[in-house]
């Protein structure tokens, strides 16, 4: 082999090893995450019994599902309840970002009121994810008096 086809070679494999090295960074599938936490208020923090689960799960091919849960046992009067899911790649930079939200009631005199609210997953590329549960739109007496 000539200089200039080892020279070629060398030049050529390069991008190509960065590429499938940059691949092994993204979520191989099947993919399955899941995450929960106390729902915050912005001015409050956390509020009692008022709770978030997240999941996301793919099959084999990369085609999945993002599932959101929500569950108000506490006082709050009609509350918003909201998750922010973000998809992250290998650097931390956000590759895309999705919004999940759901009004409940409060309790009432038996059992948590719950909500679930599902999409397809359409984010490809991503390394790992990230969930803020928060709280919006709570009557400010009502968030008070519930808080931790």
């Amino acid at each position: 082999m000539s200089k200039n086809s080892i020279l070629t070679a060398a030049a050529l494999s390069i991008p190509i090893t960065l590429m499938a090295h940059s691949q092994c960074f993204a979520a191989s599938h099947p993919f399955e995450f899941h995450t929960d936490g106390v729902m915050m208020h912005e001015r409050y923090g956390p509020v009692e019994d008022a709770y978030g689960y997240m999941n996301v799960i793919t099959d084999g091919k990369g085609k999945g599902t993002i599932n959101v849960m929500f569950s108000n046992g506490s006082d709050l009067e009609h509350a918003q309840f909201n998750a922010r899911v973000k998809f992250l790649n290998a650097k931390g930079k956000v590759v895309q970002e999705e919004n999940f939200d759901c009004w409940i009631d409060s309790e009432g005199l038996r059992e948590a009121g719950e909500c679930k609210v599902s999409r397809p997953l359409t984010v490809r590329g991503f390394d790992s994810v990230k969930v803020d549960f928060y709280l919006s739109d709570v009557s400010e007496l009502s968030a008070a008096l519930t808080v931790y």
